[in-house]
């Protein structure tokens, strides 16, 4: 667990997942929730998490605290959601939006679920979401650590060191604008807001942009630790 800001650590897969034949990073958020409500002690929170390991997960609770909560961003990242919630049966496994009617997430056992419809969650005085709304393909929420003004965004934002890519994949990754500091949001996923969606994206991306955030935590690329407000607004630009 490599400390990104004050209680809130990242935690990088040794393996990449394979997306379509290219080998995609994996990172994982932990946060230490010290204000949560009914609670005499902190707890964690884990945002999309990697594989786990005996060590890992002591190292998330001593460091951490007892896993109370495991978030799904989307419904593309939920592969390593039932190992995570087998270890730690007590936490509250939250289902992205789409996700349960997924095949592939038949076998975990989902306690609550991110929609426009759900109550608010019960870490939302530590941590907002926003969810990202208007495609006909896939919704993803983004989430806000309010203490740290950070920012942690999952497939919307894709910034890959230009050290990484190489080959034939590499360059259709740099076409789709997935490369480098100025990274944005795939081209595949773009087209599914038009042209009815628009309108609902805009709304979701202000939100965002109203974080005002400091830092910047992202599922495959490099992360922003300074003015993250203003990457995230030039990576939102074609919006």
């Amino acid at each position: 667990m490599k400390e990104f800001a004050t209680n809130v650590w990242v935690v990088d897969g040794s393996e990449p997942v394979q997306w379509y034949g290219h080998p995609y990073t994996i990172r994982m958020v932990v946060i230490r929730l010290i204000e949560h409500p009914n609670e005499d002690k902190p707890c964690a929170w884990i945002w999309s998490p990697i594989p786990i390991t005996d060590a890992l997960a002591r190292e998330v609770e001593t460091k951490a605290g007892p896993v109370k909560y495991i978030c799904s961003p989307n419904k593309i990242h939920h592969i390593f959601l039932k190992e995570w919630s087998d270890r730690f049966p007590d936490a509250i496994v939250y289902a992205s939006p789409g996700l349960e009617k997924r095949q592939v997430a038949k076998g975990v056992k989902f306690d609550a679920r991110f929609g426009k419809d759900e109550p608010e969650p019960p870490f939302a005085n530590e941590i907002e979401t926003v969810i990202v709304c208007g495609s006909y393909v896939m919704e993803e929420v983004e989430f806000f650590h309010k203490a740290t003004k950070t920012a942690i965004i999952c497939d919307l934002i894709q910034r890959f060191p230009d050290s990484s890519i190489s080959g034939f994949k590499g360059m259709l990754m740099k076409i789709d604008g997935l490369v480098g500091e100025n990274g944005s949001t795939p081209r595949d996923w773009r087209i599914t807001f038009w042209p009815f969606g628009k309108d609902e994206l805009r709304k979701s991306r202000d939100a965002i942009l109203g974080w005002k955030a400091e830092k910047l935590i992202i599922a495959h690329g490099s992360c922003v630790e300074s003015n993250a407000s203003d990457v995230i607004e030039k990576a939102l630009y074609w919006i």
